[in-house]
């Protein structure tokens, strides 16, 4: 599958359990793909989201990270940094990092957790530019063991594709 955003990028999702659904279908606005898992017996269905975008500003990547921490204080309670890790090349940094979180939904309460990957791609030609694509998994604190390595097993699959490969 391929997403619209700055890049194109290939990846495979992590299994037939996981379908692709409209990000506007489920609420979300700030991302360009979705995936929802299902069959997991519970009433709460994991989704991996990727969103991203040129930056241009001189925020670094753990800035960046620390923007994904904003965004759930706004939305949830109890948010907590629980594991960050940089990773990756001076063209191709990265973060991956763990969030803990409480959300009320649907009159129930749900200890989440988030893992996710900040990815940047810094332009050789012009090291002032730069696409920052993050790549999320969401599931509850009891379905992160079982179904965490499932996003482990997506993120083996992305690509970032040159333009002529990408699909049209």
């Amino acid at each position: 599958m391929t997403s619209t955003l700055p890049v194109p990028i290939r990846f495979e999702l992590p299994g037939a359990d996981w379908e692709a659904v409209s990000p506007e279908s489920r609420g979300v606005t700030n991302a360009a793909f979705l995936a929802v898992r299902h069959g997991t017996g519970e009433d709460y269905e994991p989704t991996i989201t990727i969103s991203g975008d040129w930056r241009n500003d001189s925020a670094t990547l753990a800035q960046i990270a620390d923007e994904s921490l904003v965004l759930a204080r706004s939305q949830a309670t109890e948010v907590e940094l629980l594991k960050r890790r940089e990773m990756g090349s001076e063209h191709a940094p990265g973060i991956t990092q763990l969030i803990g979180a409480t959300i009320s939904m649907n009159g129930r309460s749900y200890d989440l957790r988030q893992a996710q990957a900040v990815t940047g791609l810094v332009d050789v030609h012009d090291p002032g530019k730069r696409v920052v694509v993050i790549y999320t998994f969401t599931c509850t604190y009891r379905q992160f063991e079982t179904y965490g390595p499932e996003f482990q097993d997506f993120m083996r699959t992305v690509r970032v594709v040159p333009d002529d490969e990408a699909p049209a």
